[in-house]
């Protein structure tokens, strides 16, 4: 997507529609060292302001390959070995387990210390495993942002599609925006921090028979479901590339097939969307995992836990920093995770 500047028209880079699926207007980004904030879009267009405030989008994964739900149930099993380990014999425990692996010393020591200062610090309810999803509240008085941290291993797919759904409960609950950021290992729901929602309690009674109306309000009206109906709408011939020998650009076919949603929204079944709709859920957002952990839920099988803190726990540094509206490049996020570190290691030696 091309991006200009509003106004003078002034072209200024490129960005891939992925990244797009996390920017809402007033979102602050970098492009070429520059910084914009986002506005709006209009076809294949993206219209932005020049800003000097810090960024709010840091985050930037382009084509890096998601973790796999399956594979991410096996890392939940790993956590749940570790655990019962450290709850055995300690940090000692762990380690000599770990050297059972194909990992370097380093490594071993690496993951003991890291899973060793997360109990102390947090407790071990906070390591989610497979009969556990952990869920941590941090107050950020800096940035007057109240930042939940939910740890669900189960990959991207699933963590996006759960993010979404608890979010939009969120909002109506709280009555405020809600900032995403999703990662292979959880998610982190952001909101100002005289707003307070007990997220673990809406886990607890979110039903997964519910989890798709649930997720299609919470599509209504993004910039995610106008791409894809685009694509849909394409395949079905109702929006064409070419008419009459002459090729339609991209904008066009992005203006025409938002005049078609408009328009197809006010109509019953209409099928084009309706196959949208099944794309993004069942799909993109993994409908299928995020019913069977809810299930699990509800039935007991899995517990959820919440832990109040002062500052992110080792296993939150990496969705701490997502959401961290002063990291932008690699030295600004090496020293908010030293500063995380530091803060954890001193309570612990306390």
């Amino acid at each position: 997507m091309n991006v200009y500047v509003r106004g003078d028209d002034e072209w200024v880079g490129q960005l891939d529609e992925s990244y797009l699926d996390t920017l809402e207007a007033g979102d602050v980004f970098v492009l070429g060292g520059d910084r914009f904030a986002y506005r709006y879009r209009r076809g294949s267009k993206v219209y932005v302001d020049r800003t000097s405030e810090r960024a709010t989008v840091p985050s930037w994964f382009s084509e890096r390959l998601p973790l796999s739900y399956d594979l991410g149930r096996e890392i939940a099993r790993f956590q749940s070995e570790l655990v019962a380990k450290h709850e055995a014999g300690g940090a000692a425990a762990v380690r000599r387990w770990l050297r059972e692996f194909p990992v370097d010393a380093n490594a071993v020591r690496a993951l003991a210390r890291m899973y060793d200062d997360q109990i102390q610090y947090a407790g071990v309810d906070s390591v989610s495993t497979t009969d556990r999803v952990a869920v941590e509240e941090v107050k950020d008085r800096d940035e007057y942002r109240r930042r939940y941290h939910v740890r669900t291993p189960y990959g991207r797919r699933f963590n996006d599609g759960l993010s979404r759904l608890l979010a939009y409960r969120c909002a109506n609950e709280a009555n405020a925006n809600v900032a995403v950021s999703v990662a292979d290992n959880g998610f982190t729901l952001a909101m100002p921090l005289n707003r307070k929602v007990d997220v673990a309690e809406l886990l607890r009674q979110t039903d997964p028979g519910e989890a798709r109306e649930t997720l299609r309000d919470a599509l209504d009206g993004t910039d995610l479901l106008q791409r894809y109906f685009r694509i849909d709408a394409t395949r079905a011939l109702l929006v064409l590339k070419r008419y009459k020998g002459r090729e339609k650009s991209a904008s066009k076919q992005q203006v025409a097939s938002e005049m078609l949603l408009g328009f197809a929204e006010d109509l019953e079944d209409f099928a084009v969307l309706e196959e949208t709709y099944r794309e993004l859920i069942e799909d993109k957002l993994d409908l299928a995992g995020v019913r069977e952990v809810l299930a699990a839920v509800q039935s007991g099988d899995v517990e959820v836990t919440e832990t109040t803190l002062q500052s992110p726990s080792p296993l939150s540094f990496g969705l701490a920093t997502l959401s961290a509206s002063d990291v932008v490049l690699a030295d600004d996020e090496d020293a908010v995770l030293r500063a995380f570190h530091e803060r954890v290691r001193e309570h612990v030696d306390d």
